[in-house]
């Protein structure tokens, strides 16, 4: 969307008079129905100026266009110029404004430097990615830029920043970006002048950017030629049984959507193991391969993350981002902006959104807004937290509100766990009290301490596929959270970091084996090992396993505002709370595809485990 847009020689002249951020702070208000703050507004006062003495050469018909969005994002470009080149070739420059004055090394995180943000150090992108994330999502989503083959060339300009060679923003780790973008500092105004003038020789009179601004929104055939790569051949995302038999039916109601423009919902329910998430990458392929534009949904990022490093490679590795998306990204959305939306691990859905809980009116609602197709991928055995409220009964709900066409679909058979169904009978036998004999065929085994737990996980993790994992039990102090060196979890001699926090995924990153994860890490993944502690929040006691939730760390949120909400209602939400917590150790328990080894915390329920797994009988 353009926010605001002249021609060059206007340009000149609203900073010649001292009223171009004005005249943008107008705009923006206009579009957007309120204010920005002064900070934005002292940065087009100050950026703006120094832009003009950049393109003063230029044709006076060229197109100056500042904050234009991009469709799919909430981003926003700086400043677009736009014209045509020595051989009447359209040509945009997309230029990224910084007023930094210095920058820092983050080493452990990827694409992210640290700088001075309005008087305050913040880790934010390095401007090189950014503006390099903005011409891949326009270069693969943009139809008419394809189609017309302008030319996207993206510059960075730190107009008080003294921009050397040997500068960290040139660190050899920030090379996969900045070897793309030309970047510019203060003392390199001519520099960028030529560049700019040897780009742009003749002016378009802001066609270039209208053409851009009215295309239709889906992937390009160099987008979609990659896509289609992303599953080939890859073992991983084979479907079988009735997976392919859904995702065929996924396929068919995405099409009679955009045909007949009515709204669909699919609820799709499957245990653990059953194929969810490979079903959700799977269609999210074969739709957008079909000329279809939408994205994989999930609230928790440990998935996204995985499945987007497990997908990307090359030219695609940042544009291709824009199809993972997070369950409250679709808050301000416009009714049927998208073709589908594939929601993974539906029953984690809230109903805010924000870092603080208090942004949108309901995810599942907002979601079926947005798209044409909503599929929901559910178990609500895997509802964690008093704040999920991703049931079939919810969804459905919103779909008749919505005067949805709804479909209930089931995955049933078991690809996980040794493919053993009997073992996840077990398990839930155990947590939830209930009896029956029950045999299987899956390595599961009680371990005499989590010493002995994490020698025998280590040897299994022979290719990077084995984890340990454990509950809410421990407090995790923030200042540690990217220290394996800082043991947060001790049980006796036991000492291991515990839910860190590093720009790799937990599942997938090298030396993750020297960590214990939490659910928040594994949820919607697998491994061929897992490792469970199952801490003092889960217990047996008179013949029962029971949960003790006064065990949790307070510094965990799932249960945030539970002894508020007992004083209301004392037996609802202590049962609720029990709940949650044994569901996180089902979750927990059914990660492994080979193997699953446990020690718990409580003796009695140490035994407990024992006896039931000797004679595999629910006592």
């Amino acid at each position: 969307m353009i926010l605001f847009a002249c021609l060059k020689k206007e340009f000149m002249e609203y900073v010649k008079d001292g009223v171009i951020s004005d005249k943008v702070y107008e705009a923006y208000k206009e579009k957007y129905q309120k204010k920005t703050k002064y900070n934005q507004i002292k940065a087009w006062a100050n950026s703006l100026p120094i832009m003009s003495q950049v393109i003063d050469q230029l044709p006076d018909n060229t197109g100056i266009i500042l904050e234009y969005n991009i469709p799919l994002t909430s981003k926003s470009i700086d400043m677009i110029i736009t014209g045509y080149d020595s051989n009447k070739k359209p040509v945009i420059l997309i230029i990224e404004l910084k007023q930094w004055s210095y920058s820092k090394l983050i080493k452990a995180v990827d694409g992210v430097v640290r700088t001075k943000i309005n008087s305050q150090e913040k880790n934010v992108l390095h401007p090189a990615y950014q503006v390099l994330s903005y011409a891949q999502i326009l270069n693969n989503y943009n139809i008419n830029i394809e189609k017309e083959q302008i030319k996207i060339i993206p510059l960075v300009v730190l107009h008080n920043y003294e921009l050397e060679i040997d500068d960290v923003l040139y660190n050899k780790k920030y090379k996969p970006y900045y070897s793309k973008v030309y970047m510019f500092g203060k003392n390199d105004k001519n520099e960028l002048k030529d560049l700019i003038n040897s780009y742009i020789n003749l002016g378009d009179n802001l066609d270039i950017i209208r053409k851009i601004d009215e295309s239709e929104i889906r992937p390009t055939k160099k987008l979609l030629d990659a896509i289609i790569n992303m599953t080939k051949g890859k073992k991983e995302f084979t479907l079988l049984d009735e997976q392919k038999v859904i995702m065929e039916e996924i396929i068919t109601k995405a099409r009679d959507s955009f045909s007949d423009g009515k709204k669909r919902v699919i609820i799709i329910k499957g245990g653990p193991g059953t194929g969810k998430s490979i079903l959700a990458i799977n269609a999210l392929g074969e739709l957008l391969t079909n000329g279809l534009m939408g994205a994989y949904v999930s609230k928790n990022m440990a998935p996204r993350k995985v499945y987007k490093n497990m997908l990307v490679s090359g030219d695609n590795e940042i544009s291709i981002h824009e199809l993972f998306k997070s369950s409250g990204y679709f808050m301000w959305d416009k009714p049927n902006k998208y073709d589908f939306l594939l929601v993974d691990e539906a029953h984690r859905l809230q109903e805010k959104s924000g870092i603080h809980n208090n942004i949108g009116e309901n995810q599942i609602k907002e979601i079926i807004n947005a798209a044409r197709l909503s599929v929901f991928f559910i178990d609500e055995k895997q509802m964690i937290t008093l704040r999920d409220i991703g049931t079939i009964e919810n969804i459905l709900n919103f779909a008749k509100n919505a005067q949805a066409e709804i479909e209930t679909l089931e995955l049933v058979s078991q690809f996980r766990c040794n493919g053993s169904d009997n073992y996840l009978e077990f398990i839930d036998n155990l947590l939830y009290n209930k009896r029956g004999k029950v045999k299987f065929n899956f390595d599961f085994q009680v371990l005499d301490s989590p010493m002995e737990l994490r020698r025998v996980i280590e040897a299994k993790n022979t290719h990077n596929n084995a984890r340990i994992v454990a509950g809410f039990c421990w407090p995790r102090k923030v200042r540690y959270a990217d220290n394996q060196d800082y043991h947060d979890i001790k049980i006796g001699d036991f000492a291991m970091s515990w839910n860190l926090k590093h720009g790799e995924p937990f599942a997938t990153r090298e030396n993750a084996i020297r960590e214990v994860g939490c659910i928040y890490n594994v949820q919607g993944l697998e491994f061929d090992y897992i490792g469970v502690i199952i801490g003092p929040d889960l217990k047996y006691e008179n013949g029962k396993v029971i949960s003790d939730y006064k065990k949790r760390a307070n510094t965990e949120k799932s249960l945030y505002g539970l002894q508020v909400l007992i004083k209301k209602d004392k037996e609802y939400y202590e049962k609720l709370a029990d709940t949650i917590i044994k569901n996180t150790y089902r979750v927990l328990l059914t990660r492994g595809i080979k193997g699953c080894y446990v020690y718990a915390v409580d003796e009695k329920l140490q035994k407990h485990l024992k006896k039931a797994l000797e004679n595999k009988v629910q006592i």
